[in-house]
């Protein structure tokens, strides 16, 4: 897989919903619900305990990790590979089993530990995504880019 190019993903039968954004170079990415750390390596993993796009409610943290390697010859290759490139404004795209759109704009970006599950909880008035990857050389870090909803 090139990290420079475009990559399309095919449609996923098991995946609750996919990610695109221009700037990651992903489009419709699977990401399906998972607490199992393996299935990380298929993908990306939406953390089933938070929320989702469709929950009811003005307060969400939809929290999604990726791989930033990933083994080779999977879905989870570079998936998060440009992560990091994501700037303020950049517009993400989650889109449900039905097709529902649910557009997002980059808000922040900032690095945890590795215990830090305080990042998947919701933020009071706040209806946003949470993109998490492991931050190079050492991988003992992680990076966090967070986009707001954007309603229409």
């Amino acid at each position: 897989a090139s990290t420079g190019k475009p990559r399309n993903f095919a449609p996923d039968p098991n995946a609750g919903m996919t990610l695109s954004g221009r700037a990651l170079g992903l489009y419709d990415m699977p990401v399906t619900s998972s607490d199992r750390r393996e299935d990380l390596d298929n993908g990306l993993v939406h953390v089933p305990e938070t929320s989702r796009p469709w929950d009811e409610g003005d307060q969400k943290n939809v929290f999604i990790a990726g791989h930033y390697l990933g083994a080779p010859q999977t879905l989870s290759r570079l998936a998060f590979y440009n992560l990091h490139k994501l700037k303020s404004g950049d517009e993400l795209v989650l889109e449900d089993s039905r097709g529902q759109a649910y557009k997002y704009r980059v808000s922040e970006k900032f690095a945890v530990g590795p215990g830090d599950s305080w990042t998947m909880g919701e933020v009071r008035g706040r209806d946003m995504v949470t993109l998490q990857t492991c931050i190079p050389p050492d991988f003992g870090k992680r990076l966090m880019v967070r986009a707001d909803r954007v309603r229409a």
